[in-house]
């Protein structure tokens, strides 16, 4: 990983010999109202969750706090119950933040081994750094505006950790992680193509009616028949099918918010459904 996270200007960073390791699921982050997750009350300076509602079995829920000057980290809440809630956030990024421009902020946070036991308390530091700029080279093609974020964390427990990401600076999304801490080393990487977020931008042309529904859910702008699959907000499966004639039924669904996920050969869409009867 040395050439990787080489800094500087005129970079080219070369991933393109990653691999997806076997037997590890692809992930389709959502962000969303922490208020509709089932522990969002206990992150209320919140305003921005992510997760995926097909893996909270095994992924757990990020809850953080995007304002116009900066993105924090207030805590995560794991599917096996253990979680840490910050009492002083962890800061991410400030805004602008340009190449060559650096901050370190402090964190205050409690850990839980389960739903109500304390762990440890914990205090840190974390040092953010803009250092690089290029080019990323990843399986599926080359990104030619790339920025390199470096972060370096203190925790009064330790070990520190070191996390490097690669931004896409045309529309702000990750294209590549890499993290050491205690001698574990975690890399992931977006599949998207270098052409656009095709996927994602399809939802904004894409559209349910009506909301609330209570027995027939409509597909708008688009005849394609999809798979479908509905969750609860505790990641729970409750029904999977395809569209008919751009329409799900949703009679048998009982009353409550869900996560409808909509998905063919080429796309993929989530949205927020709210069932009424």
């Amino acid at each position: 990983m040395t050439m990787l996270i080489t800094t500087g200007t005129g970079v080219i960073w070369d991933a393109s010999g990653i691999k997806q390791q076997s037997g590890t699921p692809a992930i389709n982050f959502v962000y969303g109202d922490p208020t509709l997750t089932p522990n969002g009350n206990l992150y209320p300076s919140s305003n921005y969750v992510q997760f995926d509602p097909m893996l909270t079995a095994v992924l757990g829920y990020l809850y953080y706090q995007l304002n116009s000057d900066s993105f924090v980290s207030w805590g995560d809440y794991q599917p096996s119950t253990q979680h840490e809630i910050f009492q002083n956030p962890d800061k991410r990024l400030i805004f602008p933040f340009t190449y060559g421009n650096s901050f370190n902020d402090t964190y205050s946070k409690t850990n839980y081994s389960n739903a109500t036991t304390v762990s440890s308390y914990q205090t840190g530091s974390r040092t953010v750094s803009f250092n690089g700029f290029g080019k990323l080279i990843l399986p599926q093609g080359s990104f030619n505006n790339v920025a390199l974020i470096s972060e370096l964390r203190t925790n009064s427990l330790g070990p520190n950790s070191t996390d490097f990401t690669w931004y896409n600076l045309e529309d702000g999304r990750q294209l590549m992680y890499y993290a050491e801490n205690n001698g574990k080393i975690t890399i992931f990487y977006s599949t998207d193509s270098p052409s656009g977020m095709a996927d994602n931008d399809q939802n904004q042309k894409l559209m349910i009616f009506p909301d609330p529904v209570s027995e027939k859910l409509q597909i708008l702008n688009s005849s394609e028949i999809f798979d479908y699959q509905i969750f609860d907000l505790n990641g729970r499966l409750i029904k999977i099918g395809y569209t008919e004639n751009s329409k799900i039924m949703i009679n048998d669904v009982p009353a409550g918010l869900y996560i409808l996920y909509l998905f063919s050969n080429d796309n993929y869409h989530f949205f927020k459904v709210n069932v009424s009867h």
